[in-house]
């Protein structure tokens, strides 16, 4: 219910009802496709959901999946300040280790939005990745500090730093292309078989393109759950595991093993 809560300021019980769906339907029948399927993945949750699911978000645990850190009720980083934006994360990582005992990992921003100090707090915290940013779309990379926007130059770029960044897409996520909100201009309720199609061609392009790039996609439990857009998440698995050498990983494993092949270059003597 964060988003809603949160972003959206509705606290109706029919919008209420949304989120509701997500974590008490859409998430069982998302976890019993992937023990059927024998696929390990990545749920980043808002603090606020594991608060109020805990035994929930402890079963995902425990079946072998990993969980990331999604603000706390679903705040978007670039409308915060600083302190706001540390109390929030710091109240995003407990609720996550006091339902787990699992301190997370990666972070997705809320919204897929960071603010100018997001990357060194999340360094700060110790967070090993990052998965809300755009440079790439199916490579990974790290992320840098000291960037400089500057609108009468050159644009600077800063240092990379040791945090990795796991690319995003708004094209890849089910959210604009299946969910209605009256008030927003979303594509929302698109046909199923176009949903699908977008999918598997920009799978199929990496797979001819990028060989060993990555297909991160992403899915609400209140949106690819409701009942025949499970079978696009099923149809989609089942094209992917047409490509020979494709697996299903959780992103952390993603990260660790991207990190080992591309070690933070030392900085230069002086």
């Amino acid at each position: 219910m964060s988003v809603w809560l949160g972003p959206r300021g509705e606290a109706t019980p029919t919008a209420l009802s949304r989120g509701e769906f997500g974590a008490r339907v859409g998430v069982p029948r998302i976890l019993s496709l992937l023990e059927r399927e024998g696929i390990a993945a990545t749920f980043f949750v808002p603090g606020h959901t594991v608060d109020t699911f805990p035994a929930l978000c402890a079963e995902i645990v425990e079946r072998g999946h990993e969980i990331g850190h999604h603000g706390y009720l679903h705040e978007s980083p670039a409308d915060l300040d600083p302190q706001e934006e540390r109390s929030v994360l710091e109240r995003g990582i407990e609720a996550i280790e006091r339902a787990t005992g699992v301190k997370p990992a990666g972070y997705r921003s809320p919204g897929w939005e960071l603010s100018a100090v997001s990357v060194e707090l999340l360094l700060e915290y110790g967070f090993e990745y990052d998965s809300s940013m755009m440079a790439q779309d199916f490579e990974l990379y790290r992320c840098r500090v000291g960037d400089v926007a500057n609108t009468d130059g050159a644009y600077v770029f800063g240092d990379e730093v040791d945090l990795v960044e796991f690319p995003v897409s708004w094209s890849l996520d089910d959210y604009p292309q299946m969910e209605f909100i009256k008030s927003l201009a979303l594509p929302g309720l698109s046909g199923y078989d176009k949903t699908l199609g977008m999918w598997t061609t920009d799978f199929d392009y990496m797979s001819e393109e990028v060989p060993s790039g990555v297909f991160g996609i992403t899915f609400h439990p209140q949106v690819i759950g409701r009942g025949g857009r499970m079978r696009i998440l099923e149809r989609l698995i089942a094209h992917i595991r047409q490509t020979p050498g494709a697996e299903f990983r959780r992103v952390i494993d993603v990260v660790r093993s991207w990190q080992v092949a591309h070690p933070l270059a030392s900085a230069s003597p002086e």
